[in-house]
C-alpha cells in the first residue's frame, strides 16, 4: 500500500492511495471461504459449492466491500499518524480518475480530497477592541418603569369613547376591492391598542370611536410586524404575506386602563410592606433594580454579540469549495449545490465558532464537572418553571434536574452551554472591552440582531 499526500492549497490536500493485490487478496479470500461454507445451490451439498462459482457470484461485491474498508482504515490511520486536523471526511477527488481493473484485480489507485482545519490564533493584541453596550439608568428610564408598574397594577374600565391610550375590542372582517364583505374571507375577533399605532392617520380614525362604530382600515397599520398581524387576524405567517386589501373593524368594547396612583398602596405591592414609604425612596429602589436588570441585559447582549463580532474580527479561513462538495456528497437527505450555497454562510459561521471553542478547550484542558452539570441543569429547570409561574422547592428542583441529565441529548446540550460560557469568559480576558452607553431603542435594535 502506498499513500501520497500533496497540497492543493493551505486548507486542502490531495491524497492518492494505491492498493496492491497483496493488500486485499487474503481478506477477500477469507470472506469468500465463509460465503462458500454458507452457500446452498442446486446440485451441491451445503459448503461444497466450487470456489470458482462462489468467486464468480460474490467476488466483485466482496472485493468492493473489502476495498472500501481498507481505504477507510488507511485514511484514518494516515490522518491520526500525521496528526492532521481534518474538516469533515476525505471525499473522492473531483478532477482525478481512479485506476484499476475490477474484472482482473491487480493494482488499484484511488484519489481523495481532504479539507484541513485552519490553525486558530489567539494573540489578538490591543487592537482587538469590543463594545459592551448598556442602557444608562436616567430619569426617563426610572419614570418609564414607574409608569409600567402603575399600569401593571392599574384597573381596566369600560368607557363610551376611545381615547389615545385605550384598547378597542371587536371583529375584523375582510373586504374585497369594491369595499364589500369578501365571500369566504377572513373574520376574526381581536383587539387594537391605539397607543401602539404609529400611523397617525389610522390612529386619528380610531380616537373618538364609540360602541358599534364600524371603521375601515388597513390591518397592517394597527399591528407590529407579520407575526403580530397573523395573531390579530387568526391566520398563519405565510398567509400574511399574501394578504391584500382593507378590513372593516366593528367596535364591540372599549377598554380604558386607569393607572394606579403612586402611593403607599403601590409601594407595598412592589416591595415588602412599609419598606418604602415615600416617592424618593421608591425612585431610589427602582433605580437600583434597573441597574441590576440593565447590567444583566448588557452582559447577555455582549456575550451574544461578542461571539459574532469576534468571528468577524478573526476572519478564520475555511476550505469552502471542499466543504460545499462534502455537504452535498454526505448529507443524509439529497441536497442541491444551490441549497448548500444559500445556507452555507450560517453553516460556516457555526463551524468557525466550533473550531474556536475546540482550540480553547484543548489549550486549557477544559472539562465539565458533574457539579457544574447539576448546577446548570437546576438553573435551566428553575427558569423553565418560573416562566410559567411555578416556582419549585429545592428538593423537587434537584430531582427534576437529575431526570433531565439522564437524557443524553439534554446532558450534551447543557454541557455545551457550560463550555460556551467558559470559552467566552476566557476570550474576554484576551481582548479590550469598553462600556458604551446607548439608548433603550438602540439597545433593543442590537438585541434583535442576535436573537
Amino acid at each position: 500500500m502506498q499513500i501520497i499526500q500533496e497540497s492543493i492549497d493551505a486548507l486542502r490536500a490531495h491524497i492518492s492511495i494505491t492498493l496492491e493485490k497483496s493488500d486485499y487478496e487474503s481478506r477477500c479470500e477469507k470472506i469468500l471461504n465463509i460465503q462458500r461454507k454458507q452457500a446452498q445451490m442446486p446440485g451441491f451439498r451445503k459448503g461444497k459449492v466450487p470456489m470458482s462459482i462462489i468467486r464468480k457470484q460474490y467476488g466483485r461485491s466482496v472485493l468492493a466491500d473489502e476495498m472500501n474498508k481498507l481505504l477507510a482504515e488507511a485514511l484514518q490511520k494516515h490522518v491520526e499518524s500525521n496528526k492532521i486536523h481534518v474538516l469533515g471526511n476525505p471525499i473522492p477527488a473531483e478532477n482525478q480518475k481512479d485506476s484499476g481493473d475490477w474484472d482482473k484485480p491487480g493494482s488499484f489507485t484511488f484519489n481523495y480530497e481532504m479539507g484541513i482545519a485552519p490553525k486558530i490564533e489567539f494573540s489578538f493584541g490591543w487592537r482587538a477592541k469590543f463594545a459592551r453596550h448598556f442602557i444608562k439608568v436616567d430619569k426617563k428610564a426610572i419614570d418609564l418603569r414607574i409608569q409600567d408598574i402603575q399600569r401593571q397594577h392599574g384597573k381596566v374600565n369600560d368607557v363610551e369613547m376611545a381615547g389615545e391610550k385605550d384598547m378597542l375590542m371587536g371583529t375584523f372582517v375582510q373586504l374585497d376591492e369594491n369595499g364589500e364583505i369578501l365571500e369566504g374571507g377572513i373574520e376574526n375577533r381581536s383587539s387594537i391598542s391605539i397607543e401602539g399605532i404609529e400611523d397617525k392617520a389610522t390612529s386619528k380614525k380610531l380616537v373618538g370611536a364609540k360602541m358599534n362604530d364600524v371603521i375601515v382600515l388597513d390591518p397592517s397599520k394597527v399591528s407590529k410586524g407579520h407575526d403580530d398581524l397573523g395573531r390579530m387576524l387568526g391566520i398563519t405567517h405565510d398567509e400574511v404575506h399574501h394578504l391584500k386589501g382593507e378590513f372593516k373593524f366593528g367596535v364591540e368594547e372599549i377598554k380604558c386602563l386607569e393607572e394606579h396612583e403612586v402611593n403607599q398602596s403601590l409601594f407595598d405591592k412592589i416591595y415588602p410592606k412599609d419598606e418604602v414609604t415615600d416617592l424618593k425612596e421608591f425612585k431610589a429602589r427602582i433605580e437600583k433594580d434597573l441597574e441590576g436588570h440593565f447590567d444583566r441585559d448588557a452582559e447577555w447582549l455582549f456575550r451574544r454579540r461578542f461571539v459574532v463580532d469576534l468571528m468577524e474580527y478573526m476572519k478564520i479561513q475555511l476550505p469552502e469549495t471542499f466543504l460545499k462538495r462534502w455537504i452535498v456528497l454526505t448529507n443524509e437527505k439529497p441536497v442541491t449545490p444551490e441549497q448548500v450555497e444559500k445556507e452555507f454562510a450560517g453553516y460556516a459561521d457555526s463551524l468557525r465558532w466550533q473550531l474556536v471553542q475546540k482550540a480553547i478547550m484543548e489549550k486549557l484542558d477544559m472539562k465539565v464537572s458533574g457539579e457544574e452539570l447539576q448546577a446548570e441543569a437546576r438553573r435551566f429547570v428553575g427558569a423553565q418553571y418560573a416562566q410559567y409561574g411555578m416556582p419549585l422547592d429545592e428538593e423537587t428542583m434537584t430531582n427534576v434536574a437529575k431526570s433531565v441529565l439522564e437524557k443524553d441529548d439534554e446532558r450534551r446540550r447543557i454541557a455545551d452551554v457550560i463550555i460556551e460560557g467558559k470559552v467566552v469568559d476566557h476570550l474576554k480576558t484576551l481582548v479590550t472591552i469598553k462600556d458604551k452607553s446607548v439608548s433603550f431603542e438602540k439597545f433593543s435594535e442590537l438585541a434583535a440582531e442576535v436573537k
